[in-house]
């Protein structure tokens, strides 16, 4: 359930969005300040995209310009791993609060389930999507899951015919990163839900599937220590690219003086 204070019925600005090697992060005060921000964009009809920003995919976005296209594209760029926060404090001069996807995704979740907005939930094994979609209302009750389907489809026209009958207001897309964020940019025009977000692993989690790390790893921003104990083979790789991404980014600001900013997407409304 979210801890934080509960949310007023106060209109917030998007605030401007810092520009982290190139990618747009948009720097949330809060957990609930970024559900105020999204509450408003639902309640106002208006379509809006999220996407949680951490070093591997900014890596990424480096070789991949349409990835970087999606990535500048999207509504709201979370702060999602600890890395991006530091280098905002390098390049920016001015950290970022973390609000990780799957953090972000539970509280949505409980909000959902408060203001009786429908949830389809898209992807991750057959298995672990039906299992979520038991398990998410018997944790937040009253939450209406208004449908799923696992991430092995062939057909997204018919995927997305499925969404649009469920007359699902959040959509969220476990395809793992960042085949959802392409998945997503595809066919947003045609998604009638007027909130989308790519979850990763959060499915599974959420159906027991996947163990997420101890309290003290999230609170410190070091779960990519817990996974590498997990999986240090699987995870030696990205460790590397961490150690590249934070090289790239203390180059970049050697070489350039001065903090580093981007206009994001502001709502017309004030507080």
């Amino acid at each position: 359930m979210i801890a934080d204070a509960p949310l007023t019925k106060r209109l917030f600005r998007l605030p401007a969005s810092l520009s982290v090697m190139g990618v747009p992060v948009t720097p949330f005060e809060s957990y609930d300040h970024a559900l105020e921000c999204i509450t408003q964009a639902i309640e106002s009809g208006r379509k809006s995209s999220c996407v949680a920003i951490n070093p591997l995919k900014i890596h990424r976005a480096w070789r991949e310009p349409s990835l970087l296209d999606i990535l500048r594209e999207m509504e709201y760029s979370i702060c999602d791993g600890i890395g991006v926060s530091i280098a905002a404090r390098i390049l920016c001069g001015q950290g970022l609060n973390r609000i990780t996807g799957c953090d972000l995704f539970f509280r949505l979740l409980s909000l959902a389930a408060e203001k009786q907005w429908g949830v389809y939930l898209l992807g991750a094994s057959a298995q672990s999507n039906a299992a979520a979609c038991a398990r998410l209302p018997e944790m937040y009750p009253g939450l209406r899951i208004v449908g799923g389907q696992d991430g092995y489809f062939t057909d997204p026209g018919d995927a997305v015919r499925r969404i649009n009958a469920s007359r699902a207001d959040l959509l969220f897309v476990a395809m793992g990163s960042p085949k959802q964020e392409y998945w997503i940019a595809q066919h947003r025009h045609a998604i009638d839900a007027r909130f989308c977000m790519g979850v990763g692993g959060s499915i599974d989690i959420a159906a027991g599937h996947l163990r997420r790390a101890p309290a003290v790893f999230r609170m410190t921003g070091t779960e990519f220590l817990f996974r590498f104990a997990l999986e240090p083979r699987k995870r030696l790789a990205h460790q590397g690219i961490l150690l590249r991404f934070l090289l790239r980014v203390i180059g970049t600001r050697l070489c350039n003086a001065g903090p580093s900013r981007v206009r994001a997407r502001e709502a017309n409304t004030e507080s």
